[in-house]
């Protein structure tokens, strides 16, 4: 459910450096309802601790942001407490709609989030992510150079396991998106980001698969037969499993879209590889938590191919601190 609200007025807030002052209105979204998933998978994919985790969950989440960079880490995750962190992140969205984007230029955010688990008095577990912007005066806006407005934006989502393979989420945000916007641009822009929250299982679950194709962890190996490693089918077409590379007939592959990071470049790419049923399974049973505790000793968990020409890349990097512009070589944020 959806319940997109227009203040007539937003009331000056003063604490520390936000910038939700209010001198402008504020666009507000509410969207409460059910999807399916565990939540050990959807804590997994709320973790984004660097800009390359980053960028690999926006490209899961298909969240319409353009590019990101997290810009300080303030509370670090542990092994013991992997879903935790508190995080200063720019990101920029061009999230209006297509036959729009020539006349409303792409908004930028500089912001605090802090994701986490908390446990009620009866033990259930509650995730979080909070999102509230700030005011820094030393990452300086890009209005001259790229036409980007800064913006503003507040957002909680809150979510709980409800029932077996089904997750509880709540979101409610506000964005103030400056400049000349009229409401029927900003609202269902607002919803359309914070509505990409429905894919955050999707999220957690191809950051398994995509660890066990690191890891090359799966349930039992068959190495050297031609027969169907599920079925025991003999394949006129045989495929091969990117995990345990054991043959496979195409009724018992799945094709799968997972997201890399180019070891030279550090740009995002995606992929569609085949798996055997069974290792796809193994992926989504596996325990989210205990492989996220795993790759904090890792420092860059989605190494595993290199970006092609066939591949999809992200977008070019924009530096909010750059006052060059960007090109096809130069790599911004890091």
């Amino acid at each position: 459910m959806i319940d997109p609200e227009r203040s007539r007025s937003a009331p000056k807030e003063r604490v520390g450096s936000s910038a939700m002052t209010a001198s402008t209105k504020l666009f507000g979204v509410l969207a409460i309802g059910t999807i399916e998933g565990e939540f050990n998978d959807m804590a997994f994919g709320l973790i984004n601790g660097n800009t390359e985790m980053l960028k690999i969950k926006s490209s899961y989440m298909n969240d319409k942001i353009a590019d990101a960079k997290v810009l300080a880490e303030i509370v670090e995750p542990t092994p013991s407490e992997p879903v935790r962190g508190t995080y200063l992140k720019w990101s920029v969205s061009n999230g209006a709609p297509f036959y729009v984007r020539k006349f409303v230029r792409p908004r930028d955010f500089v912001f605090l989030e802090s994701i986490g688990i908390l446990k009620t008095a009866s033990g259930e577990r509650l995730g979080y992510s909070l999102i509230h912007s700030l005011q820094i005066p030393t990452i300086r806006e890009l209005t001259e150079e790229y036409h980007i407005v800064r913006a503003n934006i507040s957002m909680c989502a809150l979510f709980r396991q409800e029932s077996s393979g089904k997750i509880e989420l709540y979101v409610k945000g506000f964005v103030d998106a400056m400049g000349d916007i009229h409401s029927r641009i900003a609202v269902p822009t607002t919803a359309d980001g914070l509505m990409s929250f429905r894919r955050i299982v999707h999220c957690g679950q191809m950051k398994k698969l995509n660890w066990m194709l690191k890891m090359k962890k799966t349930v039992i190996l068959d190495h050297g037969s031609q027969d169907c490693v599920v079925c025991s089918s003999s394949p006129s077409r045989p495929k091969c499993c990117h995990v345990c590379s054991n043959t496979m007939c195409s009724r018992c592959s799945v094709t799968k879209k997972l997201s890399f990071l180019s070891p030279t470049s550090r740009r995002v790419s995606q992929r569609n590889l085949i798996f055997c049923v069974r290792c796809l399974l193994s992926a989504f049973k596996a325990d989210a938590l205990e492989i996220a505790a795993e790759e904090l000793i890792r420092q860059n968990p989605f190494d595993f191919y290199e970006a092609s020409t066939n591949s999809t890349p992200s977008s070019k990097m924009v530096s909010p601190s750059s006052t060059n512009l960007p090109d096809n070589i130069s790599e911004f944020f890091g």
